[in-house]
């Protein structure tokens, strides 16, 4: 059975009384909707029947019905009446966006001779796939300026339907891609006209605004991105705030805001390289106090950490060295080999190092890094006793 598709007669409906065909595992059958079924990049609809019961999702059925996915739980019975009450908010927005697709698109072709290969609406992006390896930035902003005037002209939208060789006489900017001869025009005047089942705005004014948001690569094409209606305003207030919260924070006026945080950032980078040398000269303070030979270090309580070590540690020392860090629950571990200690074959003994304390790592060079499960002495414990062991053959 074909369901009547009552929101092409009129999209802008919002109520609806219908009788229930048929109904199995969630999925509900109505004589009559003005749900929307997914299609043409649209999402399908949401609505509530009898004003609790949530419709999910809608999608067309292989024989002309129209599926509406309720959430679990509910129960109806063929022949039964019931209300539905459309999600409007999210109706709408999609009539807005999918307004906004065909005027991208449309201009794309007319202005900048621009092919559309594909278009997603998504919740808080439209993007439309061009047939062009590469867009400059500045025809992005020219098309976001001609889609705002069109808006501000107020075009208005209406539909035709046609004959199949009417549509074609039209050289649509691309193919009709339904079958049948009966082809539905979505025409906004002025603009755009493009065979389309999807609903539409009923003026372009009604479409609020759209922002160009940047551009991907997919496919070997650009794929543009788009705010559109709520969305972008959302956006423009969103980063207006941003602006000043961080005029506010540096005491600068937007036109300066920039130049600012750029000397904050560098001063910034300068800061973390001098903390950083300092704690790579503390570590390398704390090496010299350490004695030769077998030696293990908890650095634990100290502003440096073992990549500071690792810089300041010297060839030329008669030193093997296991140092240790507990930091955010773990222990780091670090043991560096120099001097008579540095043929020490790490690899070969890996497993007798850290086998009990299930460590992890490696490295070259006589420095090797990783971390371990238990406390710093049980790791001390081992690796003295495998040196001196090392230190006998």
């Amino acid at each position: 059975m074909t369901t009547e598709k009552t929101y092409y007669e009129d999209p802008y409906r919002k109520e609806l009384d219908a009788v229930v065909v048929s109904f199995s595992h969630d999925k509900l059958v109505l004589d009559r909707t003005i749900c929307y079924p997914e299609g043409g990049g649209q999402p399908g609809d949401r609505a509530l029947v009898d004003g609790k019961v949530r419709i999910l999702d809608t999608q067309k059925g292989e024989e002309g019905e129209i599926i509406h996915q309720l959430e679990p739980g509910a129960s109806f019975q063929p022949g039964q009446k019931v209300h539905l009450s459309l999600d409007w908010e999210h109706r709408y927005f999609y009539m807005q966006v999918h307004t906004a697709q065909h005027m991208a698109s449309g201009i794309l072709f007319t202005r900048f001779q621009i092919g559309t290969v594909a278009i997603h609406e998504g919740e808080e992006i439209l993007t439309v796939e061009t047939d062009q390896a590469s867009i400059d930035e500045g025809t992005c902003l020219e098309l976001e300026d001609a889609v705002n005037t069109a808006i501000l002209e107020g075009h208005p939208v209406h539909y035709e339907e046609v004959t199949r060789a009417e549509a074609l006489g039209r050289h649509l900017r691309r193919s009709i891609k339904v079958g049948g001869d009966d082809i539905r025009l979505v025409v906004i005047e002025g603009v755009d006209t493009i065979a389309c089942g999807g609903l539409h705005v009923a003026n372009t004014r009604e479409v609020r605004l759209v922002t160009y948001a940047g551009q991907e690569e997919i496919r070997g094409h650009v794929r543009l991105i788009f705010k559109v209606a709520g969305k972008a305003v959302e956006e423009f207030r969103r980063n207006r705030a941003l602006v000043d919260r961080l005029c506010a924070l540096h005491s600068a006026q937007p036109d300066t805001l920039l130049s600012v945080e750029e000397k904050e950032i560098a001063s910034g980078r300068e800061l973390k390289a001098q903390v950083g040398r300092m704690r790579e000269a503390l570590a390398g303070k704390g090496l010299l106090g350490l004695p030769s030979g077998i030696v293990t270090w908890d650095i634990s309580n100290e502003v440096f950490d073992l990549k500071d070590v690792v810089k300041e540690i010297d060839g030329k020392s008669e030193r093997a060295l296991c140092a240790v860090k507990k930091q955010n629950g773990r222990l780091l571990w670090l043991i560096a080999t120099t001097g008579s200690w540095r043929d020490f074959p790490f690899n070969q003994k890996r497993a007798d190092l850290l086998g009990a304390v299930h460590g992890k790592g490696g490295g070259r060079d006589g420095v090797y890094q990783g971390s371990c499960e238990g406390e710093g002495e049980a790791l001390f414990s081992v690796f003295r006793s495998v040196m001196e062991a090392w230190a006998r053959t």
